[in-house]
Formats: structure tokens, sequence, C-alpha cells
């Protein structure tokens, strides 16, 4: 409900700015309404048979926003405000688009079961990129760096300088300190720096999508 909280803070925002004065505590009661029912409809539907009245629900919702939004705006704003709504309409779309994409690719692959997310990236980084001289638990101290630091899991070198370094990491990992300067470290130098959780499935297309990017 991130996106969607977010989504709503925006649409309120724009639409106040847009509408009559007199309408302006109409909006706000508008859309605190809304967020309720939004809560409560998402709760009711939430079962997995419902997955389906759930994706109605929302499109039905967007509609409705936007006939509201048009009907509370000042009457030289209506047609900026229908427009906005259009465009969050397919922002929506295209988010949702995203994170399905995301979710197909981190599907676990079977040939992949009993592989560690290290050597996943170590096999496309053998495969892929055989150019490239990859170093295991690297200290920015060993790149010129001073201080405490946390280990790169593994470092790409290109004709012996480190051009991408990588962080395998756990839940709580980046909230460390010497995480922080790691990165930052990484950054400053301007080493590509990314990083790779642990505990999410991290199939090799996924890592070759990524480090494709950067190599």
């Amino acid at each position: 409900m991130g996106l969607f909280d977010k989504l709503l803070k925006e649409g309120e925002k724009f639409v106040k700015e847009a509408t009559s004065e007199e309408n302006k505590e109409k909006v706000g009661a508008f859309f605190s309404n809304l967020k309720d029912t939004v809560s409560e409809k998402a709760n009711e539907l939430a079962s997995e048979e419902n997955k389906e009245k759930v994706g109605a629900f929302f499109s039905n919702l967007k509609d409705t926003v936007s006939e509201k939004a048009a009907e509370l705006g000042s009457e030289e704003n209506k047609e900026k405000v229908s427009s906005f709504f259009s465009n969050l309409k397919e922002s929506i779309k295209a988010e949702a688009d995203k994170e399905k994409k995301e979710e197909e690719i981190w599907t676990p692959e079977p040939a992949e079961e009993g592989l560690t997310c290290r050597e996943k990236i170590l096999d496309v980084l053998k495969e892929e990129f055989p150019q490239y001289e990859v170093r295991e638990n690297v200290s920015p101290a060993e790149m010129g760096g001073t201080g405490r630091f946390m280990n790169y899991s593994l470092a790409v070198y290109e004709n012996g300088a480190p051009k991408l370094v990588m962080m395998i990491i756990g839940k709580t990992t980046t909230a460390h300190r010497e995480y922080k300067w790691s990165r930052a470290f990484a950054q400053g130098e301007g080493i590509t720096f990314l990083n790779f959780v642990e505990h999410y499935p991290n199939n090799k297309s996924y890592i070759s999508e990524r480090l494709h990017k950067y190599l």
C-alpha cells in the first residue's frame, strides 16, 4: 500500500491547489475517506481467491478519484485535474508492470537450487565476463582507504584497478557503520557499488541483467 498512499498524497496536494476556495474542505474530507475505504476494501478482499476482485476494485477506484477531483476542481482547472489523474493512472499501471517483471526475474530457477548467492555471482562473472579479474573479501584499505571498513564480498578489477564492488548483505547489514563507510568509499572513488540481498532468490538471469548494466 506504500505506493498508493504516496500517490493519494500527491493527488490530494495537487487537487487542493487546483480547486476552488469553497471546496478545499471537501477535497480534504474526500481524500481522508478514500484512504480509509482503500484500507478496508483491501483487507476484505485480501484472500487468494479474491485477487481479481482487488485488481478490479483499484481500477474502479482510480476512475472514481479522477471524477471526484474534476467535480471539486475550480472551473478553470478542471482540464489540468483531469490530465493529472490520467497521467497518475498510467504511472500506477507502469509501476505494477515493473513489479510484475521484477517478480518474474526473481523467481528461483530449478537448475540453481543449492547454490549460494556468491556462487551464482561467481558463475555469471566467469561465464559472461571472463576478461575481468575477480577478488573475494576485499577491504577498501587495499584500495587506499583509511579507517574501519566492512569487506566487499566481491570486487571486479580491470587492468589492476577496481571497477565494481559488490556486497552480499543480510537484513540488517546496511545499518552497520562499517558497511556505510565501505559504500561511501567506493562511491567517492567512482567505483560502482552493488548490493545483493542474500535471502532473495538472486537467480542468474537477474544477476546477469544487473552486471551487464555496469560491466
